[in-house]
């Protein structure tokens, strides 16, 4: 057991990323690993540990999507994954579940994920997805191939480094200070999506903003707005990137997420409001 439990621990870092990228809650990820350890003590050891608990983790992750589809579907507005603070130095190895990474997913259904992850970044046989996910090795085949022309198609997100933000922080402060919106418009790519997540707890946009302009005159009103309040402004790393943590009255208030375009101008900024996806990271 003490060698079984040793090879679990060791997959176990892994084996969350991959839950969260289906599932995008902490909560619901550390759930779907533990059921997992236990279904792993019930077998006979394997040849291959990381296969089993991949293929454990995808079904149970499946399962728990199943479930929270009426959650999903009544959520009130836009539906962002949870913000998660990065304690340690990335794994190189590790699952990117960066939002650059999370943006281009969520065109995905589960299905598609599955055999996506399954056979390009755990090299699975599609006859092996087959028996993972309940669908045909034809039909699984299909879903990968769905899968990639899905995210070839979707438009190229890259992570932003701190002097990315830098720049995008001084851009935003010249237009806010002036009333000019240009600086912070040079930033933004013509096709920027703003994001925002209040899960009707937090005044948020329950609809995507798209287009600089657009977005440039929401962040300055919005900034307007909240001129009287005392708020702090710091960069975090989550999820693997830089990021700006709000603050007001004593608590975290909202993480802002970026991602650029091949120009680096932001194509994508991902407001998180909803205090019951922020309180990990409080």
């Amino acid at each position: 057991m003490d060698d079984r439990l040793a090879t679990f621990m060791e997959q176990r870092p892994r084996l969350l990323r991959l839950a969260y990228r289906y599932l995008e809650t902490a909560a619901d990820a550390e759930d779907v690993v533990q059921d997992a350890w236990l279904r792993y003590c019930r077998v006979e050891a394997p040849h291959h540990a990381g296969k089993l608990l991949t293929t454990i983790v995808t079904r149970l992750a499946l399962d728990k999507l199943r479930s929270a589809a009426h959650r999903r579907e009544t959520y009130v507005g836009e539906w962002l994954p949870e913000p998660l603070a990065d304690t340690a130095e990335p794994d190189p190895a590790a699952l990117d579940i960066s939002y650059a990474v999370m943006a281009c997913l969520k065109a995905l259904g589960p299905a598609e994920r599955a055999a996506y992850f399954l056979h390009d970044i755990y090299d699975m046989s599609f006859a092996d997805i087959a028996e993972t996910i309940g669908h045909s090795p034809a039909n699984c085949r299909k879903l990968a191939q769905r899968a990639r022309a899905a995210l070839a198609a979707a438009k190229p997100r890259f992570r932003p480094t701190q002097h990315d933000l830098a720049r995008f922080v001084h851009a935003f402060d010249a237009s806010n200070s002036s009333g000019n919106l240009a600086p912070l418009k040079a930033l933004l790519a013509e096709g920027i999506e703003f994001v925002s997540d209040g899960g009707g707890k937090a005044a948020a946009a329950t609809h995507i903003i798209r287009g600089p302009d657009a977005v440039a005159r929401l962040m300055l009103g919005l900034a307007r707005k909240r001129e009287h309040e005392q708020l702090a402004y710091a960069i975090r790393s989550v999820n693997g990137d830089p990021a700006i943590a709000i603050r007001a009255g004593g608590g975290l208030d909202a993480i802002v997420s970026f991602s650029l375009d091949a120009a680096g101008r932001v194509n994508g900024l991902y407001v998180v409001r909803n205090p019951d996806k922020l309180q990990r990271l409080q």
